[in-house]
């Protein structure tokens, strides 16, 4: 790198830690809480980009507990899915929905790491799903394939019994009756 790039980052650096350390003290004059670092980074990229909230991705709130860590559920990537060249891989799995593709309760999820490069630019999921796609209306032919947002699921209930577990508890054909799959599931429970 040149000195003088080298030069210029080193003195916007200087200008970001300077202006971080104002906050600290206005905040410390007002009787407020300063902001965290990260969190006062953030804020000041979205003046600079004058962005809104509603411009970024939702995050996803549901939480399952997986060998007793609470943790956020992940669901696959759209455009991972669509772009993956190992059928047998799964797609990413993703946190973030686009709030503005979402329908109802049926969420676009896409990953918003650099993860793909797409027509040798490195682009986030979120980047290809809107430029490159158009928010799914210009999805290339080659891809084949179509994308469609799904509803959540209804609250869990009894699972039903697959063949073999029935008849591995020795009901064997008689799968239909229904006394026998409820006597198997209180048996397990």
């Amino acid at each position: 790198m040149k000195y003088y790039k080298s030069l210029f980052l080193g003195f916007v650096d200087l200008a970001l830690v300077n202006a971080y350390i104002s906050h600290k003290q206005t905040a410390k004059i007002i009787g407020t809480p300063p902001m965290k670092r990260g969190e006062w980074y953030g804020v000041l990229q979205n003046q600079l980009l004058q962005l809104k909230a509603e411009d970024f991705a939702g995050q996803s709130d549901d939480w399952v507990t997986v060998s007793g860590v609470q943790k956020r559920r992940q669901r696959s990537c759209k455009v991972c899915a669509l772009l993956r060249t190992d059928r047998k891989k799964k797609s990413f799995a993703a946190t973030f929905f686009c709030e503005r593709c979402s329908v109802d309760d049926a969420k676009c999820w896409l990953c918003n790491k650099l993860r793909r490069e797409y027509k040798g630019v490195p682009k986030t999921c979120f980047e290809i799903w809107h430029d490159d796609f158009e928010a799914g209306e210009a999805i290339p032919p080659t891809l084949g394939k179509r994308v469609v947002l799904r509803h959540p699921g209804q609250e869990v209930g009894k699972r039903k019994k697959t063949r073999r577990e029935l008849q591995l508890h020795g009901c064997g054909d008689q799968g239909d009756d229904e006394a026998e799959v409820e006597k198997i599931a209180t048996e397990n429970n």
